[in-house]
């Protein structure tokens, strides 16, 4: 069986810092070419050698260890940079390749150094997420061990124990905002949550450690909802936990700071778990938001965020001896946001001077914070400050070439401006620009022509004579007094209705149109005494044989025959007028029918009671030669004396001129009768005639 090559681990600082520099590249070639042949060999082959290859797992142990404590030797440099590369990708190969990997691989320590040391790789993210789905199992017994050491040296009150134990949180709080999983396995339990809170409450606590207990309970319960699947329950239990150790309701812990209120009130834990349960609602959760709520608003004067916000720079603080740059790239900001990520407590001109101070490198300025290793020129300076806004470009007056023309599309025309005075025309325009001639003049188009030319011309007989008729055609001389009072309803249906200047093509055709009409009303209203369920609204009575035979009669669709039940079930007296028509023996025909149309009433009746001849004149319709009453065969009311039997005059034969009553009101109606009792006797005397004038 054939064995890669061993590695020597990394050596520590202090070792380190002894080997001249050429030894140091001479050790950096050997770990690339040594790490390049566990690469590069084959998958069988790697199969073989990797579980007995322990040397690579102490290197990979060293060089993590060392690399997230910040060692300058394994960070700065081409060739530190590929070592680094290649160290991910051997671990990685390790974790994902191999069915039974080397349990060192497994250590929480290890997994957390590789956290630090790539913070915001993506590939490590998937990397360790794939990882958790294979062996989680080895993962989990790992966190529970850290678990309880982080326990064991929080209860133990042993300042070296303590001392220990913030970079171990460190180690577990960053490992668990890279893998969630492993922070769902801190917040499994309520042994863990007690320590903290216990820690936290304790008088011994520094505020440095204070902050890294609420980050770690932050990130362990930011987990609970980060899953595809969250534990909503398992959250909702530890908050009520930590309600119930904080004594909120208590008087003796009000207005003293806890970690729960130091978390509620230090970051957006609330806004996140709102969001989620807008999303999921859930009475429970609901709740005890609501309480979280009231409670962050009485702690609020106990804490601060620790990302505050950017407060505007007057140019009048004393001089920290790092000077800033006026304008920050775009990527060394990517870099600022890469460390407030993890310590969103830090201002941005801060991280800028840190990054300044460890050549652009995120991974050894995050190493170095969480270890608490600042130079002790950084350790002094304002780790709140922020930048100042960024002010505009500067603009340089040195001469530079012209730019490249670059290819800009064409702009859209602007549309014009249109309103509705746009058509009128504008006399000043149009004798300046010379436009008016032929469309504006003062005074006779020929002044010449003569009045005798003017009629002697024939050219335009036949059209001016055509306009004029059709204008005459069209005019109505009583449109405005319009009498609909005696139509062709009120003189028994004998006369022609036509009248002049109408189609009688027009006129026939919508009596045939109204023919049809109640024919198909019939046929309808047949239908629907016979069998009123052959109108119901279902797809049964719409594909049966009697609803087709009904449609192909009426030439109707499914709903206008529905629609037509509906409405007649509606109007009972169309209901009565159809079902007279049909007792009548109507037989669809409006020209064969003998019935007389229903006339409805129309005169005028002034109710003045005493009064016999107001009252037998207005009873008897409009007063007529003869007293005859409309279209009812010509009765005669008789009179009191008068011509003609009309009645209401004094004796003598006087008539109305002579009675002061009667001309009173003949004035009265004169001016909504006028002559149209004439006109209605005439229409009388036709239709007693058969319809014939003459």
């Amino acid at each position: 069986m054939a064995d890669f090559p061993p590695l020597a681990p990394v050596p520590p600082p202090a070792v380190r810092r002894t080997i001249p520099s050429d030894d140091w590249e001479a050790c950096l070639d050997a770990w690339m070419m040594l790490l390049s042949i566990r690469l590069n060999a084959n998958d069988q082959k790697f199969k073989l050698a990797a579980p007995q290859d322990l040397p690579a797992i102490s290197f990979l142990e060293s060089f993590y260890e060392n690399a997230a404590a910040g060692d300058q030797g394994l960070q700065s440099g081409p060739k530190a940079r590929n070592l680094r590369k290649l160290c991910f990708l051997t671990t990685r190969r390790y974790l994902l390749t191999l069915s039974n990997p080397p349990v060192e691989l497994f250590n929480w320590k290890l997994l957390g150094n590789i956290c630090c040391c790539y913070p915001s790789s993506t590939a490590l993210k998937t990397s360790l997420s794939e990882t958790w789905d294979i062996h989680h199992e080895k993962i989990s017994s790992s966190i529970e061990g850290a678990k309880s050491l982080v326990i064991d040296r929080l209860s133990s009150g042993n300042p070296s124990a303590v001392a220990n134990v913030i970079t171990d949180l460190r180690r577990l709080t960053v490992l668990a905002s890279v893998l969630p999983s492993c922070g769902q396995v801190l917040m499994a339990g309520s042994d863990f949550l007690d320590t903290l809170a216990e820690s936290y409450q304790s008088t011994k606590t520094r505020n440095e450690l204070r902050k890294i207990l609420v980050a770690n309970l932050y990130v362990g319960l930011i987990s609970l909802l980060k899953e595809s699947s969250a534990n909503l329950s398992l959250l909702l239990d530890q908050l009520f936990s930590l309600k119930a150790v904080a004594g909120v309701d208590t008087p003796k812990m009000k207005g003293k700071a806890t970690i729960l209120s130091d978390l509620i009130c230090s970051s957006d834990l609330l806004q996140r778990l709102e969001k989620y349960l807008n999303i999921h609602p859930q009475k429970r959760g609901e709740d005890l938001l609501s309480s979280l709520r009231v409670y962050q608003i009485e702690s609020k004067h106990l804490h601060h965020r620790y990302q505050r916000r950017r407060k505007m720079d007057k140019g009048k603080s004393p001089s920290s001896g790092l000077q800033i740059e006026d304008e920050i790239h775009a990527h060394k900001m990517s870099l600022v946001l890469q460390v407030q990520d993890l310590f969103p407590d830090l201002g941005s001109a801060f991280i800028v001077r840190l990054l300044d101070v460890y050549n652009d490198n995120p991974e050894t300025v995050i190493s170095h914070l969480l270890d608490d290793s600042l130079a002790s020129e950084l350790q002094s300076l304002d780790r709140t400050e922020q930048l100042p806004p960024q002010a505009g470009p500067k603009h340089e007056l040195a001469p530079r070439p012209t730019p490249p023309v670059f290819y800009s599309p064409p702009l859209e025309p602007i549309s014009e401006r249109r309103n509705v005075f746009d058509r009128d025309i504008d006399i000043a325009e149009l004798s300046i620009s010379g436009e008016a001639k032929g469309k504006l003049r003062f005074g006779r188009a020929d002044p010449d022509l003569t009045a005798d030319e003017v009629l002697a011309d024939r050219s335009q007989h036949a059209t001016n004579k055509a306009a004029i008729l059709s204008a005459l055609a069209a005019f109505d001389s009583d449109d405005d007094e319009r009498d609909d009072t005696y139509d062709v309803a009120d003189v028994g249906g004998t006369v022609d209705a036509v009248t002049a200047g109408v189609d009688a093509d027009a006129e026939a055709e919508a009596r045939n149109q109204r023919a049809a009409a109640e024919n198909i009303d019939m046929i309808l209203l047949r239908a629907y005494k016979s069998n009123p369920a052959l109108f119901a609204r279902d797809a049964t009575t719409r594909r049966s044989q009697p609803r087709a035979q009904l449609k192909r009669e009426t030439n109707m669709m499914d709903e206008a025959i529905e629609g037509w039940a509906v409405m007649l079930a509606r109007d009972p007296k169309r209901l009565a007028k159809l079902e007279n028509l049909l007792a009548d023996g109507f037989g669809g025909s409006v020209s064969g029918s003998l019935n007389q149309p229903t006339l409805s009433s129309t005169s005028y009746r002034r109710p003045r009671a005493g009064d016999e001849q107001d009252d037998s004149e207005s009873s008897g319709g409009p007063a007529g030669h003869g007293g005859q009453d409309r279209g009812r065969g010509g009765r005669s009311r008789g009179g009191r004396g008068g011509r003609g039997g009309r009645g209401g005059g004094p004796p003598g034969g006087q008539g109305e001129q002579s009675n002061p009553a009667a001309h009173r009101r003949k004035e009265e109606n004169k001016a909504s009768r006028a002559n149209h009792n004439r006109r209605q006797q005439r229409a009388k005397k036709i239709a007693r005639g058969g319809g014939m004038p003459g």
